[in-house]
């Protein structure tokens, strides 16, 4: 099948032309890469980056929305000799928050298109994005299937304990307050991939999967289903991340207000853009820099770096204790696959768990186990690739052969 993928971020569009065989599990990648990225998308920084196999265009873009962004990379796709936009089977779409009604692969039918419009209250910066690139492709390429695929519909098998918040029913029920969770897509991948890696049915296993890059969460999958997880209402719950603060009382947010003078959407953004690793280090939100900081003796830096490892351990261990036992503990993302320092000291303190990590696996990781032989729970590397795990969603959606 030969499926194109969007995936929007609050400012960026990836896409990725994909063409997929049929593995004994899951559709696998075949063909030439064709992918690109645009960045800063509403500034006057916005710029393109798209390849085809070694074969690279890039440039500045006077984009304004991710609609116009969309439209670009589609009219560069049918600029290459053997458009990768012919004879698609599909577009597939990254979706934030799903809301009630996006609990599984779907067609971007008006009923689903206003679900995401719906719950674009709980992810503002990332809904409308992607609702602009679904009507960009509907123009541009019409005919072709447009499929959503949600973050949120892997944690829809979370249970009422875990989903639901300790504030009054009815209001609840009249927002739609509830612990959604995030990172779905990124979650599922993680337990496909490692299901495929030890040959072994995904229903069968008990994980806790960490995703860990700009955002950050973690997610207690017990026998293939998600069963608790970091993120909540919104992205912003949970661990602390380059910019997010993550837990806090829920009572700082007000007396923030009251004391600065500032309003809560200021309180909001200060929150969502200028806390986390950033806030605490005050040097940067990239985990490189901080480390290096941290190296020289800047201390704030050092402090960041120990919440952000103490926090990701404690969820850890609540999630054991949630589980009751894990097969697998899985790092993915950019901090999860890039820092061996941050493996190495989250996991460094649940020797009483009996997890214990292999320096010289857990340095040399791509994708492997990074925990020793005698490790009771094995410790794992995954790199993401939530573009392929979208694509497989919209395979298995659209019945392509023995995809899924």
């Amino acid at each position: 099948m030969r499926i194109l993928v969007f995936n929007c971020g609050s400012s960026s569009l990836k896409f990725e032309a994909l063409e997929l065989d049929a593995g004994a599990i899951a559709g696998h990648r075949s063909g030439g890469a064709i992918k690109g990225t645009v960045e800063g998308i509403g500034t006057q920084q916005a710029k393109f980056t798209y390849r085809r196999g070694e074969t690279v265009a890039s440039g500045g873009a006077a984009h304004d929305s991710h609609q116009a962004a969309a439209r670009h990379a589609i009219q560069w796709m049918r600029s290459l000799e053997g458009s990768a936009v012919k004879a698609l089977d599909a577009a597939a779409h990254r979706i934030v928050h799903g809301g009630d009604l996006i609990t599984q692969p779907m067609i971007a039918d008006p009923a689903v298109l206003d679900a995401i419009d719906r719950a674009s209250v709980f992810a503002p910066l990332h809904n409308p994005a992607a609702l602009g690139t679904i009507r960009a492709v509907a123009q541009l390429l019409p005919g072709v299937p447009q499929v959503v695929v949600a973050d949120t519909a892997f944690h829809r098998t979370l249970p009422p304990r875990a989903s639901t918040y300790a504030i009054p029913e009815q209001v609840a029920a009249r927002h739609g307050i509830r612990r959604y969770g995030f990172h779905g897509i990124g979650h599922s991948w993680m337990m496909d991939r490692y299901a495929e890696l030890c040959a072994k049915p995904a229903r069968e296993l008990d994980l806790i999967t960490l995703q860990l890059g700009a955002g950050c969460s973690i997610a207690a999958i017990a026998k293939g289903r998600s069963v608790d997880t970091s993120m909540g209402l919104t992205p912003l719950e949970g661990l602390m991340m380059a910019t997010r603060s993550g837990d806090l009382d829920p009572a700082i947010p007000g007396f923030i207000q009251r004391r600065e003078g500032i309003t809560s959407d200021e309180v909001e953004r200060m929150l969502n853009h200028d806390s986390g690793l950033l806030g605490v280090s005050g040097v940067s939100s990239d985990m490189r820099e901080i480390e290096a900081a941290a190296a020289s003796g800047n201390r704030a830096a050092a402090l960041a770096l120990e919440m952000f490892y103490y926090r990701a351990r404690k969820y850890i261990g609540s999630y054991l204790a949630v589980l009751g036992r894990a097969d697998a503990i899985i790092f993915s993302a950019g901090i999860g696959e890039h820092s061996a320092s941050a493996r190495r000291r989250i996991c460094e303190h649940l020797d009483g768990f009996g997890i214990a990590i292999d320096p010289g696996r857990n340095r040399e990781a791509t994708e492997t186990r990074i925990s020793a032989d005698q490790s009771k729970i094995a410790v794992w590397v995954i790199p993401m690739d939530e573009e392929l795990q979208i694509a497989r969603g919209a395979a298995r959606l659209l019945g392509g052969g023995q995809l899924g």
